[in-house]
């Protein structure tokens, strides 16, 4: 047995008034017109599984317009056969969203992450290979903080620590001694975390490596061979046994610039995740194509190293990805589905949607029209 979303359930999200649907194992395919509410599907359940849409939204926008509060439910069962409810409601008024397991608020939305494993890839993913570092490094931190609570409170704690670092370095007109003396402790918090943190995303990408490795071969064989590196913003050796108070003594040296920027310019927030494909970087030599099979590739090799990582099989969905591939990464792509466990794939393409059909036999059809979910019955 393997943990499914058995049940989903939405209300007042975009144009769903009032959704319900069963979810089978196997690929619950969502069809319809572009606007139909397709994505507000996927949407839900990212909330219910990690407290946060995949799209680069503010939490608020996806409330329907005139409702009051936005409430999604969804009925998990473990891969041992035990059941749970989650509940999540968010106000429009930007009041606090509020989470419940099996009718017990959560107290931090920290606690989901990981217990109902997830992975997305949408068309608002394509920033993590086209785009800037920040979309590299959510990346990294989205994958690694469900294999690891420990990294994610870590991460929660450096962010905290360097707001209040870059908030010091902006509350003060001129570089004094009082204000090196105040930065001294937080650097020293700063430098301890952000060893940890860089230590674990390296450690993550020798691990993951060979799962998107695998994956990329399976789509397209030997004539692309991809690769990535971590870039750190420090030449700071951070897996010497000093390592922390190398880096606060970096930082002590850097405070002039750090200070006439307001900002600290050091740090794994400020570090990158290099992508190349036959040794040329994809953000400037890729096509659109190769960009949408190194995705493709990312995102099964985080199902497949999630899979063998954690208790749970995730969850993997699939918005409108199948757009700008030649009919042979198409067809390679296709047979990689049903090995995904429980995934939810939406197209508005008639094409796309016979092709699954053909590929798949473990399957459930719904169409989705103008916010309403109903199952999509084949033609015998």
């Amino acid at each position: 047995m393997i943990m499914l979303l058995t049940r989903l359930r939405l209300r007042n999200i975009r144009n769903h008034r009032y959704s319900e649907l069963e979810c089978p194992p196997g690929v619950i395919l969502l069809w319809g017109e572009n606007g139909a509410g397709k994505t507000s599907v996927l949407e839900a359940v990212a909330m219910l599984c990690t407290a946060q849409t995949f799209a680069a939204v503010p939490e608020r926008s996806v409330v329907s317009r005139d409702a009051s509060e936005m409430e999604l439910g969804g009925e998990f069962c473990t891969h041992r056969g035990v059941r749970h409810e989650v509940v999540y409601r968010f106000p429009r008024d930007g009041g606090r969203r509020k989470i419940e397991i099996d009718g017990a608020p959560l107290t931090s939305a920290a606690d989901l992450i990981g217990r109902f494993p997830l992975v997305t890839l949408s068309p608002d993913h394509g920033a993590v290979t086209a785009g800037s570092p920040a979309e590299r490094r959510r990346f990294l931190d989205i994958v690694v903080s469900q294999v690891s609570h420990a990294y994610l409170l870590d991460l929660i704690e450096f962010r905290r620590i360097l707001r209040h670092r870059n908030a010091l370095l902006a509350a003060h007109e001129k570089l004094t001694g009082r204000l090196r003396t105040e930065l001294e402790p937080w650097d020293r918090a700063f430098a301890a975390a952000a060893v940890r943190i860089v230590r674990r995303r390296r450690s993550f990408i020798d691990a993951y490596r060979p799962y998107f490795l695998a994956v990329m071969r399976d789509i397209v064989g030997a004539r692309e061979v991809p690769e990535f590196r971590y870039r750190q913003s420090v030449e700071t050796d951070l897996e010497r046994e000093k390592a922390a108070d190398d880096l606060a003594a970096e930082l002590a040296a850097r405070l002039p610039s750090d200070h006439a920027r307001r900002s600290t310019m050091i740090g794994p927030h400020r570090d990158d995740l290099e992508m190349l494909v036959n040794g040329m970087d994809v953000r400037t030599h890729a096509s659109r194509g190769q960009h949408k099979t190194l995705l493709i590739s990312l995102k099964a090799g985080e199902w497949f190293f999630l899979n063998d990582h954690l208790d749970e099989r995730p969850v993997f969905l699939l918005d409108d990805v199948f757009s700008e591939l030649d009919d042979d990464r198409f067809g390679n792509i296709l047979r990689l589905i049903p090995l995904l466990g429980q995934t939810f794939v939406t197209t508005a393409n008639r094409t796309v949607l016979d092709r699954i059909t053909h590929e798949t036999t473990e399957r459930a059809l719904y169409q989705v029209e103008a916010g309403t979910v109903h199952r999509y019955m084949e033609a015998a």
